[in-house]
């Protein structure tokens, strides 16, 4: 069973994730990704200033997030002040707004109505755009938008509203096996160190799978929210609230015009740049070298999906020994999967153990 259906570029790459049952129990888990992380070799040798269009075109679902995650780290490899202009933050939650939904509709086929997500994406692009005059109407239609898909005012405590799409999709979640839901490991801005160590001394390697010594991080909206959650009632739900509570904080930030800025940036040594940027998907990570001419010597980029669905990350471990009738194991390995929202495409093979 695949996920992500026809909703839009995907971007390169794809997740291969095969699960193997013994008696409805996952024993095994294997994630493979085919999702290239040499694609920042083509910023080699290239004027700096070039860098931030040229990601926010070639990494869709968060060109946004990207675009601005560059443009902060080339400013401090040239030892320049972070200049923050307030649109870019605005278009910055209005991007983790629509990738949020995105996400959330791959979860049923049903999971939302296709003109309700064409008509909330069309409003965050309109919100995104050079401060629109009508600004506080469109995010009015925007808080009204997601009421009734059953967006309530605070998640954290109140379910969605009766009957609506959201409230639908969490009953399905709700009757569904219940995989356990536990304190995440989540990245914390003191691990930018090890990051950064991690990208000088192993490059491509790093991002295609980092990690920090006896951790399996994870990023996302359920490292930000998991504390006010319940987990008791499990993964699915517990992770799908989460994704709630983002989307109600968006919602008000947008409305009320309030956007924060939740990045950081720093110039570790001369002529080079780090810098952080939270996406909907978790943090997302540039690094760049400068020549001194101002032309890119080296730079890589650590997206969250491969914390997230690293080989022995946090999503092989929420899976690791759960219970999963072999009837619903599909389905339900899907949706988890949908919950930790990969930036490709992926696919999910169920195979019984051979020695079950």
């Amino acid at each position: 069973m695949s996920g992500r259906g026809d909703l839009g570029a995907l971007g390169p790459g794809a997740i291969s994730i095969i699960v193997e049952l013994a008696d409805d129990r996952v024993c095994s888990v294997r994630v493979r990704s085919s999702r290239p992380v040499h694609l920042t070799r083509l910023f080699l040798g290239r004027p700096a200033a070039e860098i931030p269009p040229l990601a926010g075109r070639l990494f869709s679902l968060c060109g946004a997030g990207h675009a601005f995650a560059a443009a902060s780290a080339i400013a401090a490899a040239r030892g320049e002040e972070k200049q923050l202009a307030r649109q870019s933050l605005v278009a910055l939650d209005c991007e983790r707004l629509a990738e949020t939904l995105r996400a959330l509709a791959t979860l049923a086929d049903d999971a939302l109505p296709p003109a309700a997500l064409r008509e909330i994406l069309a409003l965050t692009r309109q919100l995104a755009a050079d401060e629109p005059r009508d600004r506080r109407a469109i995010a009015a239609r925007l808080r009204r938008e997601t009421a009734r898909l059953g967006l309530p005012a605070d998640p954290a405590t109140a379910a969605p509203t009766a009957g609506a799409p959201f409230d639908r999709l969490w009953r399905e979640l709700e009757s569904g096996p219940a995989i356990a839901a536990g304190a995440p490991d989540g990245l914390r801005p003191e691990d930018e160190a090890s990051v950064l160590d991690g990208i000088r001394a192993q490059g491509e390697s790093f991002a295609a799978a980092p990690s920090i010594a006896g951790r399996a991080p994870e990023t996302g909206a359920f490292a930000r929210h998991w504390r006010e959650t319940d987990l008791s009632r499990g993964a699915l739900c517990a992770r799908f609230s989460a994704r709630m509570i983002d989307l109600a904080q968006l919602v008000e930030r947008l409305e009320r015009s309030t956007p924060q800025d939740a990045s950081r940036s720093a110039a570790p040594a001369v002529r080079e740049g780090f810098s952080a940027v939270e996406t909907s998907r978790g943090e997302l990570y540039h690094w760049a070298r400068l020549t001194p001419d101002d032309r890119i010597a080296d730079y890589a980029i650590v997206a969250p999906t491969e914390w997230n669905f690293h080989p022995a990350g946090p999503f092989v471990a929420a899976l690791l020994g759960a219970s999963v009738p072999r009837a619903a194991a599909s389905q339900t390995i899907t949706r988890l999967a949908g919950l930790f929202d990969p930036c490709v495409a992926f696919h999910v093979e169920i195979r019984e153990a051979a020695y079950a």
